[in-house]
């Protein structure tokens, strides 16, 4: 009998990991309230960077969830793909094929 195996709890893992990664950046939000009535020379640069970076980690958020679903996906394939080779050739060696 062939030993074919694959590990989906590892992607599946590593899976779990990188989607809670990306909810904990998909949470990160703007303030809740800018220093409007100052005059400090560069304030409305720093709100439009706060809000950039904010807008940046949720584009790296949705990134990373991709991915993580993309490791999944492509883990459930190879399983399939050596669950099928294991028949076969179990099936060959129940034939007397293969010893």
């Amino acid at each position: 009998m062939a030993k074919i195996s694959s590990n989906l709890s590892i992607a599946g893992s590593v899976s779990s990991s990188l989607s809670q990664a990306a909810s904990g950046l998909s949470g990160v939000q703007n303030p809740s309230t800018f220093a409007e009535r100052t005059n400090v020379s560069g304030n409305s640069s720093a709100r439009k960077s706060g809000t950039d970076l904010v807008n940046a980690l949720h584009k790296i958020s949705d990134s990373i969830a991709k991915d993580g679903n993309n490791i999944h996906s492509v883990a459930q394939e190879f399983a399939a793909i050596d669950q099928k080779i294991k028949n076969q050739l179990d099936s060959l060696s129940l034939g007397g094929r293969l010893r």
